[in-house]
């Protein structure tokens, strides 16, 4: 955000702080979905192994499960809901692939954190071929 002061006037009050909490939000669960699932797994081991857990680690496990559950289905329920009725039809392969998507983005959200702590000022471009810039006609002086 370059100009948070414009973005608030152009937004209004309410937009912008809703705005800011969905960002955050998008954020922190990239980051924190390893921790989820790692607390999910340790819960779900132990009431294996252990015929009975504590309150305190059923509690736990059952934050977990719900956790995962609405945001798979928020996320699932979003990307149904944009999808025109001709392309629904498989939709289960995404429903399939949403763990490892989240992985992923897990994976690209902590890699940012390390690359921000590491290199600050350090831009990492796509590279592209150079033969495309070649093949591509000179733009017009108009």
């Amino acid at each position: 955000m370059r100009d948070p002061v414009k973005l608030a006037g152009d937004l209004g009050p309410r937009s912008f702080v809703i705005a800011q909490v969905l960002f955050a939000g998008m954020l922190a669960s990239s980051l924190l979905h390893p921790l989820l699932l790692a607390t999910f797994c340790f819960g779900l081991v132990q009431l294996l192994l252990t015929a009975s857990s504590g309150p305190v680690h059923s509690a736990l496990l059952i934050v977990d499960v719900i956790n995962i559950t609405c945001g798979y289905l928020s996320f699932l329920l979003l990307g149904w809901q944009t999808l025109a009725k001709n392309q629904r039809r498989g939709f289960w392969k995404i429903v399939a692939l949403t763990p490892i998507y989240w992985a992923m983005m897990s994976y690209a959200g902590w890699r940012a954190v390390l690359q921000l702590w590491k290199r600050p000022f350090h831009w990492e471009k796509t590279p592209h071929r150079q033969v495309l810039a070649a093949a591509m006609p000179p733009a017009s002086g108009g």
